[in-house]
């Protein structure tokens, strides 16, 4: 099962998600799906694969900052 995400773009823009992204060398897109799956907003069948798990502060910023996807597709 394939799952499609869509998101603003003005997110990864935004200079927390990068630096976010930067602590784990990683892209913001990249962190941002992760914080999805860590969520449990999506199910990933890589879940668990990207070597880290986001604090419990960086998921209180993406939640502040209002991270939500626009539409979640699952084919």
């Amino acid at each position: 099962m394939e799952t499609k995400i869509l998101l603003s773009k003005d997110f990864c823009k935004m200079d927390a998600i990068r630096y976010v992204a930067s602590r784990y060398g990683t892209t913001p897109e990249k962190v941002l799906k992760h914080y999805f799956v860590q969520t449990g907003i999506v199910q990933s069948e890589n879940e668990g694969n990207d070597g880290y798990e986001l604090k419990s502060n960086e998921l209180a910023l993406f939640h502040d900052l209002g991270v939500q996807p626009t539409v979640i597709e699952i084919r």
